[in-house]
């Protein structure tokens, strides 16, 4: 009887000590929502997991961890079939943390496709933590600001975002200020203003270097790169490509090697270098055998047909257009209006020589085009509410501070400070306007300050039109080739300067792509136009970019003319005739 009850106490001591153990490495290998746990931790967690004596609690807490550590790793499908398990298992307790834990990751894998439900998975989430566990409400509540609050204007979203930032900042707590860093510039993107945005998304990467772990850690430099590279600063989006490649060194995992290959394909994508595509497409393809993210596959298989298209392999587009077409498992229609691949769908048509349905695809494109103008164009009110609730917040909080600091504090310091503040307002927002209308390279006006000009260019007068030019520099990737791709902004220069050397102050001229321009003629002659468009596509044909083994290069050209005796504020339509016009051009040649 002695030698029973010893062996009983034994092993009640023995449980109560694994218990301990569990209980001990959950607390030291949890992690906040916004950071990633360390993947040292999963061999002892996968031990703790196979072990039958832990509590369902436990299991649980234990089985969130890795989940965690699977979505930084970009394993979204299995983590989400744990997720599920748990949320629908009737022994789960709703109170608890790990619960409340699992709800909001449910709602982050809805995030990452994009798919609405995750407002109603944020908003559980947001419920079951508020007030007991702060990480998961504050995410919640972020994830709620930056995607479900449609009646709220983004002004007063904003306002809320720094008034919360203000609050963490004083608190010195540097990982929860680098994470909602990254909710403003989630917020400044979905405006359009990406130049905002992807400030918000390097203050967050500096901020949370040295507290992230993991893929955490290089997680926003992805954001910042598409911020950078929709705001035409190539330079800086090229700095970030690099540094995606020296972080591979430090972390040699499939999701680190999908970021790096896919921000370099669409880095060469965008400035239409497409034989430096078509490379990165082959060093992209080994590292699809370890990626389990299906969303960059489909990344990778985009620029394949981009490649494809661009090398009018004939077969390969066929393959492409009946998948899209019957929506097979490669298809790439979840990117639904993106403007690329619209683009993508026009010249594939093209190409197999269906101009109604490319005709269909650019006018798409175009429809797309000019609501995102509309959209951004709407967005300069947004921010002007924003910086008004942004002063309202800041002279709340002086008035506060005044109340407590009367005898340091004079009102007069305070009203000086408040003008001096919204006139560095007024003049920021000025020159963010200025700069954020003409292309870096050339200084000419981006595509769409050409275009909202061109729209309100008026009538022409009487035996007068307005007349409409699109230059295309049809073999600028051969002189890429030849010049090298470093000195490629100097010629583009050069072309600009002599579009310049010979339009008028009155014409209107900017970038329409990166190797196409647009020239608008504003009540001129006929034959003027006429004469004036044929003098420039000489001129550039005879503009000198440089040498190759003794032989000058030049460029060749294509341009497309529209003249009418009306405005031109039908100009979707007009564009998408002529981009068709210049797309067969080029087929021919």
């Amino acid at each position: 009887m002695f030698i029973v009850v010893t062996s009983y106490f034994f092993a009640l001591d023995t449980n109560a000590q694994e218990t301990d153990q569990v209980d001990q490495f959950i607390k030291d290998v949890k992690v906040k929502t916004y950071d990633c746990p360390s993947g040292d931790m999963i061999p002892q967690l996968e031990e703790y997991l196979a072990n039958t004596d832990i509590s369902k609690s436990q299991r649980f807490q234990l089985q969130l961890e890795k989940t965690q550590w699977q979505i930084c790793n970009g394993n979204y499908s299995e983590a989400e079939m744990t997720v599920d398990a748990i949320i629908a298992n009737p022994i789960a307790e709703q109170l608890k943390e790990y619960y409340a834990f699992a709800v909001y990751q449910k709602g982050f894998l809805f995030d990452v496709k994009e798919d609405n439900r995750r407002c109603d998975f944020y908003r559980q989430a947001k419920e079951l933590s508020l007030g007991k566990f702060d990480d998961i409400s504050l995410s919640s509540e972020l994830g709620l600001m930056t995607y479900c609050e449609a009646g709220i204007n983004e002004g007063q979203k904003l306002k809320r975002l720094f008034n919360i930032l203000e609050f963490y900042s004083l608190r010195g707590e540097a990982s929860t200020v680098a994470h909602i860093h990254n909710n403003i510039g989630l917020l400044y993107g979905r405006i359009g203003q990406h130049v905002l945005a992807a400030e918000q998304y390097q203050k967050t990467y500096e901020i949370g270097f040295s507290h992230y772990q993991g893929t955490n850690k290089y997680a926003t430099l992805i954001s910042a790169f598409t911020s950078l590279l929709a705001s035409d600063q190539y330079a800086e989006a090229e700095l970030v490509i690099n540094e995606l490649d020296n972080a591979r060194s430090e972390l040699d995992v499939p999701l680190m090697h999908a970021w790096y290959y896919y921000a370099k394909a669409r880095f060469y994508h965008r400035l239409n270098r497409f034989d430096e595509l078509a490379q990165t497409v082959i060093d992209w393809e080994p590292h699809l055998v370890t990626m389990q993210n299906t969303i960059y596959s489909s990344m990778y298989h985009w620029f394949e047909i981009e490649v494809c298209v661009d090398q009018r392999q004939i077969e390969c587009i066929q393959r492409f257009v009946l998948e899209e077409e019957s929506g097979g498992p490669k298809a790439l229609s979840f990117l639904g209006r993106n403007v690329d691949y619209l683009t993508l769908r026009a010249k594939a048509y093209l190409e197999l020589g269906e101009l109604e349905k490319s005709r269909e695809y650019w006018s798409a494109f175009s429809t797309e085009l000019r609501a995102k103008l509309a959209s951004n164009q709407s967005s300069g009110k947004v921010l002007g509410v924003a910086n008004m609730y942004n002063e309202i917040g800041v002279l709340e909080n002086t008035l506060k501070r005044e109340q407590r600091n009367r005898d340091r504090i004079t009102v007069g310091s305070i009203i000086v400070f408040m003008l001096a503040t919204l006139l560095v307002v007024i003049m920021w927002r000025k020159k963010l306007a200025e700069a954020s209308s003409y292309d870096s390279v050339t200084t000419l006006l981006k595509s769409r300050a050409a275009i909202s000009k061109i729209t309100k260019v008026v009538a022409p007068s009487e035996n007068k039109t307005n007349a409409l030019a699109l230059f295309d520099l049809a073999n600028f990737k051969e002189v890429n080739r030849l010049l090298g791709s470093s000195n490629a902004d100097d010629a583009i220069q050069k072309i600009a300067q002599t579009f310049k050397s010979i339009t008028r102050g009155s014409d209107i001229l900017g970038r329409f792509a990166p190797e196409q321009f647009i020239l608008c003629l504003p009540d001129i002659e006929e034959e003027g136009a006429k004469a004036l468009f044929e003098r420039i596509r000489l001129a550039l044909e005879n503009t000198n970019l440089g040498d190759h083994k003794g032989i000058k290069i030049k460029i060749r050209s294509n341009m497309s003319i529209y003249i009418t005796s009306s405005t031109l504020d039908d100009l979707d339509e007009v564009l998408d005739d002529m981009m068709l016009s210049l797309s067969m051009k080029s087929e021919k040649a």
